[in-house]
């Protein structure tokens, strides 16, 4: 007997048998076989499809659906198509239970390869007149929003064509719209539709109905698993607000609206949207709003506390010059309106009585600036000669020195903007007031001056360079100071590059006397400094480092300070790049000469050779391949049979090795391996041990994929398995390596750092070495300037730290702590959470919460810095675990604000106290307030002027607590 589906009685039985729903399947396989046509199958369906019950009607089309969700897309001819589309768009008229299915069947018919858009005209003509969007449940309006990109994405040329009907229907389909998910779906789609479709004479009416929900005021509820969130819905409203130029006028007017309301929220919103229209209003659409919005811009970036208001301000400013900035030449409204900029901040910049009003207003005219070239020459122009005369009619040092900071930053917008030219009279006065500066005996003074000419070097003149290096070069030989010593031989430098003839004359040949280099003592090791700076000049390469390897190779005593000089200026990137320094080894040999200096020093039981290693490793890091391999080849042997007379010739060896790529190996690897494991537990000098534990780290971290790291991974494991741990003079050293081993692996993204780690928690539970455990850990989360980093060519995985962090959660869920290990056990959280991106641990708050609070009862600096700062972030989030916790948190913090041991403490403790008042409901708060004003009286004495000032925030934040009137936003 031939199946129910190819007989008239299908009706019935889908009426009444709720099993027929589970045959879909096979009425499918017989369409596509051909032994069913689906108009045939529609034919048998009447029964139920025409039926009076409506509940009858909407199973009829609840299984239609389903069978045709269950047909391959590209199945159906476009005759087919043609006749089911008819078939849904009558279903349209039917009662309001039966619309559901029909929705969701022409949604996945809108999908099938046949389907021709030119069939949508008549069902959205049909749904909009049929169908109140609003009154379906959440779904099916989602279901109707959807088909309109799905449909744009076929044909958006005819979607064009459906004129303003369709529009409306838009428009009223998404009218009142309160589904949080929906109006995401909706914000994230509207400014493709909006941008494609043309509105006609319903712009207004498009803006109303987006606008009606600026801004978005929406909290989510508490028991949805995963929230669309107040700013999820404001970050997607934004881009329909200004979607098209049409909106220009309708957006400007709200937004102007918004920002002069007292909500922060309101003006945040505003000031973001104001910034996203510059993207696609025209210029001119602004004009009339100009006086309006710099208005509202200048209150913003006044605000003293909202840096975010601020930021967001500038921003603002940034884009609207920006935009501005393109009718220049046409529109006289954009130099006005710079003008204006210009004329407010000049007024507040005269005003201005401390740095910080100073700075402020310099910020507007430098965000104004930067926005574009046009605006960069007008406001360079003007401010230059305004800064030069502000500096004479200011007495006040700091707002003098504030000035000529503000000068290097006009000239740096002007080079950026290629504007020099036109500005060149104004720019030429600037190096003349850095002498200005510069020949002041104060260090501010001094340093600003130094500091600006080296940003505006390439506008100082030959008259002018004499001056200057008299100056630097009395610092260098006769003041101790070192921000002074530092900027001095930068200036110098930077001076070398515009007029090298003069300074080698001058400075090399003269003040330095060059060829009689160690002969004068005095500021010998400042005059070496400079000197080695200027090698990096190609001029002065080949004289300078000339003369210093003759001192190297000598062993004369003062080579210790020029291998010092050397070390300090090569290991600077921004001096000597790699293609520099290869080029200094490949002339002049710099390797052998400091290795032969390096082997006699240890000779003679020298210690402090730390200079000469970095020099070495530093040099050979620059080279390539195969010249690395050439110097391995030349030294390795010799220095390996030294290492057997003298174990502190490992730091030769280590120095050479360290900084290699990764693709160059020799045979003499496995035996330097072996070496170093025996010198990190054997060795008794901490500095060998160290270097020890460097060199098998960059080993691992280095060594490539497969069987060479395998066999060397293996040989480690196997030759560390054997040690004793019960020595208590190797224990200590094996979790130390355990330290650099897992930094090495969990760096180059390994997993096998999960195995050292487990041994370094192990330690960690154990009485006897929870502070080695703990110090593994400080190693791990450290970075260090002279191992596993990018420049010495070790695999630096970005996300590391944070994998560390997601680890060691895992690993010590179990861990047993004692008291004799707890403040181990919190300090090893505090190394890994300082390193932790905050972001990142929102998803343990109550642990971690936990871990803070109980650090603040210990007595460690590290600990309670990193732990405050933690609970100040949590604080500022609102965390609900914190506010569970004030009657613990309080009275410690409380008492931290007088840690006599450290004023930064005290200071974290004023701000986690001050935030706390900010952030929590002041029922929660108000218990505590009589005693923490009380307690807060220590600290308004305290010797530290930092830390007065912030007990007096704190302590008018928590007198306000419970006042009339109090802001939590203020």
């Amino acid at each position: 007997m031939e199946p129910v589906w190819f007989r008239s009685d299908l009706a019935d039985e889908i009426i009444k048998n709720n099993d027929i729903f589970d045959q879909t399947h096979s009425i499918v396989t017989d369409i596509m076989s051909g032994r069913l046509q689906i108009t045939n199958l529609v034919e048998n369906m009447a029964g139920v499809l025409t039926n009076k019950e409506v509940d009858s009607r909407e199973r009829g089309m609840r299984f239609f659906t389903k069978i045709l969700q269950e047909i391959p897309k590209d199945f159906l001819t476009d005759m087919q198509i043609k006749f089911i589309s008819k078939f849904y768009i009558d279903r349209l008229k039917d009662n309001h239970k039966v619309i559901p299915a029909v929705l969701e069947g022409y949604l996945y018919i809108i999908e099938m390869k046949n389907y021709s858009v030119q069939l949508s005209g008549e069902y959205f003509n049909v749904l909009f007149r049929e169908v109140a969007c609003q009154s379906q449940v959440r779904q099916d309006r989602y279901n109707i929003y959807l088909t309109i990109p799905k449909l744009m994405e076929k044909d958006v040329q005819y979607m064009k064509t459906l004129g303003p009907d369709f529009i409306y229907g838009v428009i009223s389909s998404m009218d009142g719209e309160r589904d949080p998910r929906n109006l995401l779906f909706l914000f994230n789609f509207l400014p493709k539709f909006l941008a494609q479709i043309p509105l006609g004479h319903l712009v207004e009416e498009m803006f109303e109905v987006i606008s009606c929900y600026y801004p978005i005021d929406f909290h989510p509820s508490p028991n949805d698993p995963a929230p669309v969130t107040r700013n999820d819905l404001a970050a997607a409203l934004c881009p329909c607000l200004c979607a098209i130029p049409e909106f220009a006028e309708h957006c400007l007017v709200l937004l102007i609206e918004k920002l002069d309301s007292s909500l922060r929220v309101a003006k945040i919103d505003s000031l973001v949207l104001l910034t996203k229209s510059c993207e696609t209003f025209k210029a001119e659409s602004y004009g009339p709003f100009l006086k309006a919005l710099w208005s509202s811009l200048q209150r913003e970036i006044s605000h003293k506390t909202d840096d975010v208001l601020k930021l967001a301000a500038h921003e603002s400013l940034s884009a609207l010059v920006s935009k501005l900035s393109t009718i220049a030449n046409t529109d006289q409204s954009f130099e006005n309106f710079i003008k204006g900029i210009l004329i407010s901040m000049q007024t507040a910049l005269a005003e201005s009585t401390t740095v910080a009003q100073f700075v402020q207003a310099t910020k507007v005219l430098l965000t104004a600036a930067n926005a574009s070239k046009e605006s960069c020459e007008i406001i360079t122009k003007a401010m230059i000669p305004a800064v030069l005369a502000y500096y004479e009619f200011k007495t006040s040092p700091k707002l003098q020195i504030a000035s000529i900071e503000f000068l290097g930053d006009l000239y740096e917008l002007a080079q950026h903007w290629g504007v020099l030219d036109q500005i060149q009279k104004q720019v030429d006065e600037i190096p003349q007031l850095c002498l200005t500066a510069a020949s002041e005996r104060t260090k501010e003074y001094q340093v600003v001056g130094f500091r600006t000419l080296i940003r505006a070097k390439d506008a100082l003149k030959i008259d002018l360079v004499v001056p200057f290096v008299e100056i630097l070069t009395y610092n260098i030989q006769h003041l101790e100071d070192d921000e002074i010593l530092s900027v001095s031989v930068e200036t110098v430098h930077a001076i070398a590059r515009k007029y090298p003839e003069l300074i080698m004359d001058f400075v090399v040949k003269g003040k330095c006397d060059l060829e009689n280099l160690i002969q004068d003592k005095t500021a010998l090791q400042k005059r070496l400094n400079l000197l080695s700076s200027l090698a990096s000049i190609d001029d002065f390469t080949k004289v300078i480092i000339g003369e210093m390897l003759k001192v190297i190779t000598s062993s004369n005593e003062e080579a210790s300070k020029v291998i010092k000089a050397l070390s300090s200026s090569i290991s600077n990137s921004s001096l000597y790049s790699y293609d520099k320094v290869a080029q200094i080894e490949s002339d002049h040999g710099l390797i052998d000469s400091v290795l032969t200096w390096l082997s006699n020093e240890i000779a003679a039981s020298n210690e402090s050779l730390e200079h000469g290693y970095s020099l070495v490793s530093n040099t050979i890091c620059s080279l390539p391949a195969d010249k690395q391999l050439n110097i391995l080849s030349n030294h390795t042997s010799a220095l390996i049979e030294k290492c057997s007379i003298n174990e502190a010739n490992f730091q030769m060896l280590e120095c050479l090795y360290r900084s290699i790529r990764p693709n160059v190996y020799n045979k003499h690897f496995e035996e330097i391996l072996s070496l170093a494991l025996r010198l990190t537990l054997s060795n008794d000098k901490d500095i060998v041990r160290l270097k020890a534990c460097y060199l098998i780290a960059h080993f691992l971290n280095k060594a490539e994929n497969g069987q060479k790291f395998e066999l060397m991974y293996e040989g480690l494991k196997n030759n560390l398995s054997s040690c004793n741990r019960d020595d208590l003079k190797i224990c200590p050293r094996l979790i130390f390596l355990y330290g650099w081993i897992t930094k090495a692996l969990v760096m180059r993204g390994s997993d096998l750092f999960q195995f050292w780690l487990k041994k370094i928690l192990i330690s960690i539970s154990n009485p006897e070495c929870s502070q080695q455990g703990s110090d593994a850990i400080r190693i791990i989360m450290t970075d260090f300037p002279d191992c596993l980093n990018y420049r010495h060519h070790c695999r630096t995985s970005l996300l590391y730290k944070q994998r560390m962090f997601l680890t060691f959660t895992k690993m010590s869920e179990n861990m047993s702590i004692c008291p004799e290990t707890k403040e181990a056990y919190i300090l090893s959280w505090a190394y890994i959470l300082e390193k932790t991106p905050k972001s990142v641990l929102n998803n343990d708050v109550n642990k971690i919460a936990s871990l803070a609070i109980d650090a603040l009862e210990y007595d460690n600096k590290d600990l309670l810095l990193v732990m405050i700062d933690i609970l100040i972030y949590f604080v500022q989030a609102k965390t609900v675990a914190l506010a569970q916790s004030l009657q613990t948190i309080l009275p410690r913090i409380i008492n931290l604000t007088t840690y006599v041991k450290s004023m930064d403490v005290r200071i974290k403790s004023l701000q986690c106290l001050y935030d706390i008042a900010n952030s929590y409901d002041t029922r929660l708060l108000l218990p505590f307030k009589q005693d923490i004003l009380i307690d807060l009286a220590p600290s308004l004495d305290d010797k530290k002027r930092l830390v007065r000032n912030m007990a007096v925030k704190a302590r008018t934040r928590w007198f306000l607590v419970g006042a009339p009137g109090e802001n939590k936003e203020t």
